[in-house]
């Protein structure tokens, strides 16, 4: 059954990037992104597709009940089912139950199922067996939901390649399965997005395709890591946003909500999709569990509406049977075949929508003169760039300047992590570093040791606001920022209110960024200023972005830049960029103003 934890499976991929295996013969993570730039998807014909279920079983079949936990057909009860199915409780396997299925979906004007799928020799990998047959004889598309990658490390690569080239070798050249340019296309859960850490998915990608050829990914998530490394983006359930929203407030959500997708994944020229649900309950379930009332309907019509108006390539439609979640559109006692009518309204108007040719957009926004001077600033320059990086590093690949994705025991080496190799280095994730790179406790030691050398750390954490707070080996809190010159300090979750706030930038030290702006007042407001106190006493400190209220009281810095005078990291450099700045100052304004700041202190005396 599917559960709303994959939120935080999602969070804890982040921390364990720098945990994933490490083989020197697999690309960097920013490699791969680099690599994969040109994979565009730029007219993509539409579809509409509804998640699929195929794990349910009777005892007259298989000797037990599986998915459904008996059925009282007297009371119309299914202990482990929201409704009641009009078909009562069914067996997945039986081959007429799937022909009609396929039979209703077409009529209505769906194009083809994503099918659940456990693993090899799992229970839902024999039905789509008879799935992708039915498919087949009933011109009918289907592909996989990859639910689950079990593993960590080396072991969990080799799982995931394993459970990858058997679909596809099995299943992909099947004429029934899903495919664009004549490409396998397989769905991944979130539940997969949070098990496998962000750097080992170039392992995986590239080792499937050395043996079992080309292939589509589209992930359940919408964010930039992801839509910079998969063909395409979904989300499987939007529940926890639909809930408790009148018709007027869903409309107003979906609209955003549903452009903002699309926008993401145009801007790479991925795969665009959006998911319609008609309601949602699986309190039956679970405790105290999550209910989305249909509201007789008006729920479906309002998320298709919006969702058509958004233009995507794909809509998704969560669920055709997932009975214990009551997301169903398959007719149930309760509703009968309300959502079957609706859905057959809705789905060929989006179908007879002419397919968007798509331009990707150019990236950065910036000047072509803006470009020429920061690549001659950089030029012959590496920009080294930490592990668990953000939108910055791919800011800095979209310009075009030079990048290298490090790992920590790169990091810990003195043959990489060098002045020679590294004038800038770059940290651009969250609050996680790893303490080991090679043995335990290196890495403190080697960023001091880059900078005392006369290196240059810029931090700008886009995800999380304190940079250097968790060592993810441990997961643990074990603060160094302030032993590696970054002078950033402890401010507040929420600022206070009623505070009017406002930033006053230094545009003599760095010109190109407002005189003023406000302090933003929605999102993460978590505040984490720069303080001079922070810092050694013989330090330089320049305060570049100050905050102040509108009594002139100071809040500290959201940018200042250190030359580090004091023991024992005499001769470095460092810059602090709070998480927030670019939204504060324009991110087109702010990073190329930034990083000229930073190319011209490397060219220049220190």
């Amino acid at each position: 059954m599917k559960t709303l934890t994959f939120l935080l499976l999602l969070l804890l991929s982040c921390v364990a990037t720098s945990q994933a295996f490490e083989d020197p013969g697999e690309p960097h993570l920013l490699d791969f992104i680099a690599s994969e730039h040109d994979r565009q998807y730029t007219s993509v014909p539409h579809e509409v597709l509804a998640f699929y279920y195929t794990w349910y079983g009777r005892p007259d079949r298989h000797g037990q009940w599986i998915h459904w936990g008996g059925e009282d057909k007297t009371a119309h009860d299914i202990p482990e089912s929201r409704h009641y199915p009009a078909r009562g409780a069914y067996d997945s396997q039986d081959p007429a139950l799937i022909a009609a299925h396929i039979t209703g979906a077409k009529a209505l004007g769906l194009t083809g199922f994503i099918s659940t799928w456990w693993g090899q020799g799992s229970y839902e990998d024999h039905t789509f067996k008879l799935l992708l047959d039915q498919a087949e004889t009933n011109n009918f598309k289907t592909t996989i939901y990859w639910e689950t990658a079990p593993g960590k490390g080396r072991e969990q690569i080799s799982r995931a390649v394993s459970d990858l080239v058997y679909v596809l070798k099995n299943y992909g050249s099947s004429r029934a399965f899903l495919k664009v340019d004549g490409k396998p296309v397989i769905f991944v859960y979130g539940r997969v997005m949070g098990e496998v850490p962000l750097a080992s998915w170039p392992a995986i990608i590239t080792q499937t395709r050395a043996q079992a050829g080309d292939f589509l990914l589209i992930a359940d998530g919408y964010n930039e890591n992801f839509a910079r490394m998969f063909d395409g983006l979904h989300t499987y359930n939007n529940c926890a946003q639909v809930q408790g929203k009148s018709p007027t407030e869903l409309r107003a959500w979906s609209r955003e909500s549903y452009a903002s997708a699309v926008q993401l994944a145009r801007q790479q020229g991925r795969i665009s999709c959006v998911t319609v649900i008609p309601g949602y309950d699986d309190t039956k379930i679970r405790k105290p569990g999550l209910a989305v009332d249909r509201q007789d309907g008006e729920v479906y019509r309002v998320l298709w509406r919006e969702a058509i108006r958004a233009q995507p390539d794909w809509v998704l439609i969560t669920s055709f049977n997932e009975w214990h979640e009551g997301s169903e559109i398959e007719p149930s006692r309760e509703d009968g075949d309300k959502y079957l009518k609706l859905t057959a309204e809705y789905a060929p108007l989006f179908l007879a929508e002419k397919p968007i040719h798509a331009s990707v957009a150019a990236k950065p926004a910036i000047s072509a003169d803006q470009l020429r001077q920061l690549r001659g600033l950089f030029h012959g320059r590496t920009i080294g760039v930490l592990p668990e990086f953000g939108g910055t590093a791919y800011w800095l690949l979209d310009a075009g300047l030079p990048v290298k994705e490090l790992s920590w025991a790169e990091v810990a080496d003195p043959a990489v992590l060098s002045l020679k190799n590294f004038p800038v280095l770059l940290q651009a994730g969250g609050e996680y570093y790893s303490s080991t790179g090679k043995v335990a406790g290196d890495v403190l030691p080697a960023l001091q040791r880059y900078l005392a050398s006369g290196g240059f750390l810029l931090s700008m954490p886009d995800q999380q606001p304190f940079p250097f707070y968790y060592d993810s080996t441990t997961g643990k809190p074990q603060v160094i920022a302030n032993q590696i010159g970054l002078p950033v300090r402890q401010g507040w979750e929420k600022p206070p209110a009623d505070a009017q706030l406002e930033f006053h930038f230094n545009t003599n030290t760095v010109p190109g960024l407002p005189l003023a702006a406000p302090f933003p007042t929605d999102g993460d407001l978590r505040w984490r200023p720069a303080v001079r106190a922070a810092v050694g006493r013989d330090d330089l400190y320049v305060p570049i972005a100050s905050l102040f209220d509108s009594n002139g009281r100071s809040f500290g810095d959201g940018i200042a830049y250190v030359e580090l005078r004091s023991p024992p990291l005499t001769g470095g450099r460092t810059l602090y960029v709070w998480m927030r700045m670019d939204d504060v100052g324009g991110k087109d304004k702010l990073l190329p103003a930034i990083f000229k700041f930073v190319g011209e202190k490397l060219a220049g005396p220190q």
